[in-house]
């Protein structure tokens, strides 16, 4: 099926690029929603979908060793004290790191098994999502004392959470950072459930994935009706990834459109409602298919 160029503007409109990877093949997510993309091999990719999760990481377990020590000092207590927050952090805090696009070649070389693997897109809550900073230079140590670590300011926790050096700046990061007590653990790990803030919406499968796209469709429409789920290729002009025409779901596409102007049809009614009844009439007519 050909790509749907009319969902370009929608995508601009919404505050993303038009030339995102997804712009021409779904609606971009409402508002209060942020679009973000997952990487992983094509086993794990199978086993979120089924098992409805994600895997927690730790900021020990970043592949950066700067997470959370960008703080320039020639003090050794304040360069302590980074030290000391990262612990704090890794004891209380989990993250999930997301990518803002998934057309760059070096994020499925490095983070789905060489091009092999699945790319999963959520809806995050825009409240929630950290878009990390790339910098030449480190943070500069503004502590005028040397305070303890609950005494650090939440202001320069978040920098420091969110800072990264330029040599990352190809992964083109959001994150998501919560309290560990959130999530769901089992053995040593942690995994954060899909929910209204993980919200599956898309599944593109890598230029050299070797799954059936008919088994995974498959798959995902039995656990997760109304995502997209289309195959990748290598872009002919560009070095880029891009969606493989073929294998879009035009039927799913109208599903979706027909969605959007359904929701657009409550949206306006329920402005127009004054009563509690008719308000929970409403609720009802969303849950129905």
């Amino acid at each position: 099926m050909p790509l749907h160029k009319e969902y370009r503007q929608l995508w601009k409109g919404a505050g993303y690029t038009d030339t995102a990877g997804s712009a021409a093949v779904v609606t971009p997510p409402p508002a209060g929603k942020f679009r973000a993309y997952y990487f992983t091999s094509a086993e794990y990719a199978i086993s979120n979908i089924a098992l409805g999760r994600l895997k927690v990481s730790r900021f020990s377990d970043l592949n950066d060793p700067f997470e959370l020590l960008a703080l320039k000092s020639n003090r050794s207590k304040a360069r302590d004290l980074s030290q000391v927050l990262r612990e704090k952090y890794d004891k209380e805090s989990g993250l999930i790191c997301f990518c803002k696009d998934w057309m760059s070649p070096p994020m499925w070389s490095h983070y789905a098994a060489t091009h092999r693997g699945i790319c999963l897109g959520f809806d995050l809550s825009r409240s929630t999502v950290l878009n990390v900073v790339y910098e030449n230079d480190r943070v500069p140590d503004s502590l005028q004392d040397l305070p303890e670590i609950d005494d650090v300011s939440i202001a320069l926790r978040k920098k420091l959470s969110r800072t990264k050096s330029t040599h990352w700046e190809y992964e083109s990061e959001a994150r998501i950072i919560f309290p560990l007590a959130k999530s769901q653990k089992e053995g040593n790990l942690y995994f954060k459930p899909f929910g209204d803030d993980l919200t599956l919406k898309e599944v593109i499968l890598g230029p050299l994935c070797q799954l059936p796209l008919a088994g995974i469709r498959q798959l995902v429409s039995s656990l997760r009706p109304g995502v997209a789920v289309f195959r990748s290729r290598l872009a002919w002009k560009t070095f880029s990834v891009v969606p493989m025409e073929s294998t879009i779901d035009d039927e799913l596409d109208k599903e979706v459109a027909k969605a959007v102007v359904k929701r657009k049809r409550l949206s306006k009614h329920a402005r127009s409602i004054k009563t509690p009844l008719q308000r929970r009439q409403l609720r009802r007519n969303r849950l129905k298919p």
